[in-house]
């Protein structure tokens, strides 16, 4: 029973040991480590490239962007063409969005 209490009292002395030895103070200035962060602003023709891609991969094919010009609808079928491109199907051959017309690859792999 003695070496109970002995081997009890020494856990939990280590166990206070332990916990109080892993505080952590948080300090409250961390300058250095913002020094490598910009703050500079993202130009408008970096961020439209990013909302506008160069290629759109579908279930069924890929599209490459082309240049688009006013009458690019009138060169396919109503069913070949659509607005949004999680609405194409095997029979798209153009998807027009993002200000752009992009053409299916029928070689792409």
């Amino acid at each position: 029973m003695k070496a109970k209490l002995k081997f009890l009292g020494l856990a939990l002395t280590v166990t206070f040991a332990v916990v109080i030895s892993n505080n952590v103070f948080a300090s409250d200035d961390t300058s250095e480590e913002m020094e490598s962060v910009t703050k500079a602003v993202v130009p408008d023709s970096v961020l439209e490239g990013f909302n506008h891609p160069d290629k759109i991969y579908t279930k069924d094919a890929l599209f490459i962007k082309e240049p688009q010009s006013l009458h690019d609808e009138d060169k396919f079928n109503q069913d070949e063409v659509v607005y949004d491109a999680s609405k194409t199907t095997d029979k798209t051959k153009a998807i027009i969005q993002y200000d752009a017309t992009y053409i299916k690859q029928e070689n792409a792999e």
